[in-house]
């Protein structure tokens, strides 16, 4: 139990947070959780509170619980095809060293202090993966699933997949989380087991996999991440008690005062309390009602519930254990029951059988020219090499050069055609066989058959995204639903006069639809031929966008090819704010912009004059946003379909929305004079400026143009020569 005082700070003062391993999450996803629906929230705190009381009212009267208990675990692997898809060696690693750490058999236990000695022990926990799926099928314990929610986790990688947490517990590995702390990073974080029946569908833990176990991709690790967590799954708090000298309603921790960021054995004692003495090293008073351990031997900073490195920690104490064991009484018995163990495969009497492969697979390339290679990887899972060796493979590779293969990982496999191709995968062993069909999973673009240049298409076809000529189609993303789809909801002003000046239908996609959420809906155009073209070269296409809410986080990335989409160069990336073309209000309702909410974007292609396959690759991920609209995409240089730029590069106006302090930023491609005016929406110029430029990247504050402009809806506009490029800024109060 902890205890305020007053306190005097030895000499270390700065810690280095390089050094620190175990940031933690857990707290703030409770935060998160208890924010979102108060009334859950109060009756969570009234579970939490009760728990504490009855296990205070236990200790008191000499009431234990000295039960073994089991606990099903079961890992999802989320990835996207790198090293992030760990071994299942690795995970077989993580459960022994959780196993070692609750039952106090890690070989650092030796190095526990001998005043901490008698306080810790076995937590009489044990880890198995599950060998029962929840349909009873065999299983290692491990699912596998590719997503590019990897780099971006949170609780939205659990709805990608998860196992009953009332009989499972759930462990997710995944490359980044997506969320910070004060303290930094968040290398892992768990939910609280009073939280399992208000938030079921978010149970269990989450890790990155550089942090689980101690070899692959952790090798520099000891693999406490997952022991430090799991302890909050079963209801362990920080030992500081999440405030200054806090409680962690445990009585055999000592007080401590804050977490201990790079504190190791050679600083024990650490922070000695010595009431009525003097010492450079003072920490927290006990509370001398309930706490049973002195004080004098300074904080538990080897605790696995404190922040210290992972090879400086070695211990739970024996209450800690018992409040985890309680944990499970209360809240997670139904985990632990002999019917469980059962159905899971995690019972003692358990026989392990031979599972049917599960077959996963990548390639070195998905997208490529006629004639090219691609090397397929086999990552199937699900087998267990000491109950049966052998498993063979199968491949049909549809449209390839050969056709088939047995190899385990085939190369060197060709395409001579155009087309889209699907792979197959089938895995067997003596237990039976799987197959894995991934439809479309090559794309060889014909290189010889492109698009002329100048290239206009504004979506006006009913037929698009395929059209009579095979050559003229653009990819959709494959396989993701919803996506980029033509609409006739709204179009953006005829500019070029294309068709007549027949401009009804644009593109649009909105993330606030999309299923499976971190997926990236990709659209890319043909192969456009630029070998005769010469500098300066854009693409240039109409947006149109609005923010739904504040919770809007949408992300617009460009990217170009001149191999067939083998390998794409990033050229713009936009995110929410940069993306936004009204007047910069949130709108709920399904957005569908006016006439004047429409601004051209460019990217340029001049790095690729002369290049015969260009092609431009357009990729949204998002969450929660409004509809985005694009029209009129063109790909020229301005003399020959009577665009407004010439010499002009990039126009970029931030931040925009402004209060006024508004950065007008461009690149001359030649030294020139340039007119800029400022007008409103109902035409009128209120200010111009003729600047003589030369051939660089140049900037103008408005403010200079027109101080104090006042809130507003306005137009700047650069000439030269003639022609003229146009975008909107929005003045707000």
């Amino acid at each position: 139990m902890k205890k305020l005082i007053a306190i005097t700070f030895s000499l270390f003062t700065v810690i280095s947070t390089a050094s620190a391993q175990n940031w933690c999450g857990s707290m703030e996803h409770r935060d998160e959780l208890n924010s979102e629906r108060p009334e859950v929230a109060k009756e969570i705190e009234r579970k939490f509170n009760a728990f504490n009381k009855l296990q205070q009212e236990n200790e008191a009267s000499g009431v234990k619980n000295s039960d073994h208990y089991v606990i099903p675990v079961v890992f999802h692997i989320i990835h996207k095809g790198g090293n992030e898809n760990i071994s299942f060696a690795q995970i077989e690693d993580q459960m022994r060293s959780l196993n070692e750490d609750f039952a106090y058999l890690n070989e650092d236990s030796e190095l526990t202090p001998d005043a901490f000695k008698a306080y810790a022990g076995d937590a009489k926990i044990e880890f198995r993966l599950a060998q029962l799926d929840p349909e009873g099928n065999c299983t290692q314990g491990v699912t596998r699933t590719f997503s590019q929610l990897t780099s971006t986790a949170n609780n939205n990688v659990k709805e990608l997949i998860q196992w009953d947490p009332y009989k499972y517990f759930n462990v997710w590995v995944v490359k980044e989380i997506d969320k910070e702390t004060s303290y930094g990073t968040i290398l892992g974080y768990a939910q609280f087991p009073d939280e399992l029946w208000s938030n079921a569908a978010t149970d269990g833990v989450i890790l990155r996999d550089d942090y689980c176990g101690s070899i692959g991709t952790a090798s520099s690790q000891v693999g406490r991440t997952l022991t430090h967590e799991a302890g909050h799954w079963l209801n362990l708090r920080h030992i500081w008690g999440d405030a200054t000298c806090g409680t962690d309603h445990v009585n055999d921790t000592p007080a401590a005062e804050e977490p201990n960021f790079g504190i190791c054995l050679n600083d024990y004692p650490y922070r000695i309390s010595v009431i009525g003495g003097d010492t450079i090293n003072s920490g927290c008073t006990p509370d001398a009602t309930t706490q049973i351990i002195s004080q004098l031997n300074g904080e538990m900073f080897m605790n696995y519930m404190d922040y210290s490195d992972d090879n400086c920690m070695n211990m739970f104490s024996l209450l800690q254990g018992d409040r985890m064991r309680s944990a499970i009484d209360e809240f997670r018995s139904v985990l632990v029951s002999e019917t469980n163990l059962i159905a899971t495969g995690t019972n003692d009497d358990y026989i392990s059988s031979v599972c049917i492969p599960t077959p996963e697979f990548t390639a070195d390339y998905i997208y490529g020219c006629p004639g090219d290679a691609y090397s397929f990887f086999n990552e199937t899972y699900n087998v267990d090499y000491s109950l049966d060796s052998v498993v063979t493979y199968e491949w049909t590779f549809e449209g390839g050069t050969p056709a088939t293969s047995t190899e385990e990982n085939p190369e060197d496999i060709i395409f001579l055609e155009a087309g889209f191709f699907p792979i197959t995968l089938s895995s067997t062993n003596s237990a039976g066989e799987r197959s894995l069909l991934k439809e479309a999973y090559i794309t060889v673009t014909d290189d010889e058959a492109n698009m002329s240049f100048p290239y206009i298409q504004n979506f006006e076809s009913t037929e698009f995204p395929t059209f009579p000529t095979e050559s003229w189609n653009w990819l959709v993303s494959s396989q993701i639903d919803p996506t980029w789809n033509r609409t006739t909801e709204a179009a953006s002003p005829t500019i070029t006069g294309i068709d007549g000046g027949v401009n009804n239908a644009a593109l649009r996609i909105r993330s606030a639809s999309f299923t499976s959420e971190g997926d990236r809906h990709t659209l890319i155009t043909p192969t456009i031929d630029l070998s005769n073209a010469t500098a300066p070269i854009n693409a240039y296409y109409d947006i149109a966008y609005a923010q739904k809410n504040m919770g809007t986080n949408d992300n617009l990335r460009v990217y170009i090819s001149d191999d067939c989409g083998r390998t794409w160069v990033s050229k713009k990336n936009y995110d929410t704010e940069s993306l936004i073309t009204n007047d910069g209000s949130t709108i709920f309702l399904p957005f569908v912009p006016t006439e004047d909410e429409w601004e051209r974007f460019q990217v340029s292609l001049s790095t690729l004059a002369g290049e015969k396959n260009v092609q431009i690759k357009f990729e949204l991920i998002g969450e929660n946003g409004n509809w985005l609209y694009m029209d009129n995409f063109i790909v020229s240089n301005s003399n020959e379909v009577s665009l407004s730029e010439t010499i002009f590069g990039d126009l970029a106006i931030y931040p925009n929305p402004s209060q006024g302090d508004v950065t007008i930023e461009f690149e001359l491609y030649k030294k020139a004079t340039v007119k800029i005016a400022l007008s409103n929406v109902y035409g009128a110029t209120l200010a111009t400026e003729v600047l003589n430029l030369d051939a660089t990247k140049n900037s103008v504050q408005l403010n200079s143009l027109y101080p104090n402009l006042k809130a507003g809806v306005y137009f700047i506009q650069l000439e030269q020569n003639g022609t003229t490029m146009t975008k909107k800024v929005v003045i707000t109060d």
